[in-house]
């Protein structure tokens, strides 16, 4: 497949995710020392943190990877003492996922932390520019994860 040209204007976007991604690098490996968790498994903690009993599919979805690559992520938060699997009530065929007390812990204990270290980095920042960059960012989330979605449905008809 051949590539097609990027224009100056996304050569520049790409350089600056780039960067604002490795200001994140600090706190990915402090959390990593403590937790030994990967940044993948946190957020799939925190996705159950909001809504328990969530399924692979549903699990994949919002982490935008596929159904195999959250089921080796849950094999290794069960191993953990992290989540708990349980066939679902209504579709026994189905798997539902819940937090066990160890992973709500490191969920409750992280997300402020990691808020903090945010906040932190955009301490100098006017209100007027923090608004911009949310915007851009939730742009760039809107137009990512249509893409993703796309490209799941090619890799697994299914989803």
């Amino acid at each position: 497949m051949k590539r097609q040209p990027r224009t100056p204007e996304v050569e520049r976007a790409i350089t600056a995710l780039f960067r604002a991604s490795a200001l994140l690098d600090p706190i990915r490996l402090t959390l990593w020392d403590r937790e030994n968790l990967t940044v993948t498994q946190l957020r799939l903690l925190g996705h159950l943190a909001e809504q328990e009993g969530l399924s692979n599919a549903e699990l994949a979805e919002r982490l935008y990877v596929t159904r195999p690559s959250v089921s080796a992520l849950l094999e290794r938060l069960e191993r953990g003492g992290f989540i708990r699997r349980e066939v679902a009530p209504n579709d026994r065929r189905s798997i539902c996922i819940w937090l066990e007390p160890r992973g709500r812990a490191v969920v409750e204990s992280l997300r402020e932390e990691l808020r903090d270290y945010a906040a932190g980095l955009m301490e100098n920042m006017s209100p007027a520019e923090l608004n911009d960059f949310a915007r851009a960012v939730e742009r760039f989330v809107e137009s990512g994860s249509l893409r993703r979605k796309r490209d799941l449905q090619v890799e697994d008809p299914d989803i």
